[in-house]
Formats: structure tokens, sequence, C-alpha cells
């Protein structure tokens, strides 16, 4: 599932390609998503034009010039893709025409979405209502981050609570525990400041190398037709379980893989304590 980065990466996309442009029409092609588009959707937005797009953790939000709002999830597999005509491709699933361009939504496995929100509706969004903070922004910062101390919960398993940070997943939370040098099993509440200032530094410092190289490709992640994230030749430990370890390079074999939650977390044995 895309995380912040490559959320971030489709964002700016988007704000070249289509902020200011006038909707001409909205076709659905297969209203089937995770919540089934809505089909006046074309009726809502006819003649609106973009004013901005913003992400809010993994979720895009494009406004409009009669105080609507659609709110965007990619899901697993969910890409857009720009042309001067549409072109139709299995999974698509709507389409935006403009002036001299279409958006199209794509999405093979259907747990992306869209909905639309009037701004009174859209600050009781509940897929927004409860997220915590952008990890970029002051407001993630120590003092934040020792309001969960007392937590009984793995350091790994906080920084994927998208209550307690937004925008996180899988492969970032376990790239930033190894730049910090911190075991993922470790309890938030055996964390000492040092180590807090370590995790909120590797953080911002993983995240913002990650939108330079466009994120992380790990299966289907495309931004129109060209598939990005380089950032997945710099991963140092997501999927590289039994090989050496970049940062300590004590031995082979000292990147391990154990399961916390349901997933793959990778970490090295030797360096994160």
């Amino acid at each position: 599932m895309p995380e912040l980065p490559e959320v971030e990466t489709v964002k700016r996309f988007l704000d070249k390609n289509i902020v200011c442009e006038k909707t001409h029409n909205i076709k659905i092609l297969n209203k089937k998503l995770r919540y089934e588009i809505p089909l006046n959707l074309s009726k809502q937005f006819y003649g609106s034009t973009i004013t901005k797009i913003v992400r809010r953790g993994k979720y895009l939000i494009i406004y409009h010039d009669n105080s609507k709002i659609i709110l965007f999830h990619l899901g697993m597999t969910g890409f857009f893709r720009i042309s001067k005509s549409y072109e139709k491709r299995k999974h698509d699933h709507v389409s935006f025409f403009f002036k001299d361009k279409i958006l199209t939504f794509n999405d093979i496995r259907k747990f992306g979405f869209l909905k639309v929100f009037s701004k009174e509706q859209y600050s009781q969004c509940l897929h927004l209502k409860n997220l915590g903070p952008e990890p970029l922004s002051q407001e993630f910062n120590s003092e934040y981050f020792k309001k969960a101390i007392s937590r009984k919960i793995s350091i790994k398993s906080l920084l994927m609570n998208q209550e307690f940070v937004a925008g996180l997943g899988n492969i970032y939370a376990s790239e930033i525990l190894h730049d910090a040098k911190v075991d993922p099993r470790k309890l938030v509440a055996s964390l000492s400041k040092l180590r807090i200032n370590s995790i909120i530094k590797s953080t911002k410092g993983i995240l913002k190398q990650a939108i330079t190289f466009g994120g992380t490709t790990i299966k289907n992640f495309m931004v129109s037709d060209k598939k990005i994230g380089y950032f997945r030749l710099k991963l140092k430990v997501y999927g590289r379980e039994n090989l050496k370890c970049f940062q300590c390079s004590q031995s082979e074999n000292s990147i391990i893989k154990i399961i916390q939650g349901g997933r793959s977390t990778f970490f090295c044995r030797k360096c994160q304590r």
C-alpha cells in the first residue's frame, strides 16, 4: 500500500497537471471500488475548477471552487494517468475530462476509493478526523512523542498507528527504526529521550529522502504511465532478509525478518538495540 512518500509523489504530479483545470465531464467506468463511486459525480462537479490539492497522511484531498471536495485513497494498487484522449484499459474506474486532457483513476484490486464532501461535511470526515500529526511537521516533536511514552506497545506498532502519526506504514517504519538503531520490538515505555530524538530525526530524514526519489516501488506503484519509486534502491532493511547490514557491516545474515501484528518487520540484529 502506498505510504506518505508515494502519495506525496502523486500529489505533486496532480499539482502540475490538474490544478486550475475546469471539469468538462466525469465518466464512471466501473463504480465498484471500496465504496461505490457516486453516480451523480459529473453533475456535482460539471463546470467546477480545481483550486488546490492537499495530502493528509495517505489521503489526497482535491478542492474545487464550488465548495466541494473529493477525497481519494489509492488503496493498494490505485494510480492516475494523464492522456490527451481516452483509451479504455482494464481496471479503469473513473475519468475526469478537462479542456485538453483526461485524468483516469485505475485500480486493479479495488481497495482505493473516492468520496465527495461539502466544506461542512469535510470537517467531520471520519477518515481524517482522528489522524495524528504529519511526521514532517513541527508538531511531530519530542514533546508530542512523550505523550505516548506510557503505552505498552512496540515502537514499530506505534509508528504505524495513524492516530499517533499520519502516513507511515510497514516499509518506512522498518527503515526509520534501522536508521535510528532502535529494535522494532522495543516497548515505547522503555525509550530514552535520546532514542526518541533519534527516531524523530530519522523519521523526517528518511521521508524527505524517499520523497526526493519518488517513493518506493514494491509492486504496482505508478504515476501516469511511468513506474517510479527509486527509493527502493535505497532500502537498508526492508525485503533484505538474511543479507548483510549496510550500517554495521559486521556479518552476513544480519538482517532478519519477524512478524509483528501480522506484518513483516525487517531489522538488523547487530546494530538495532
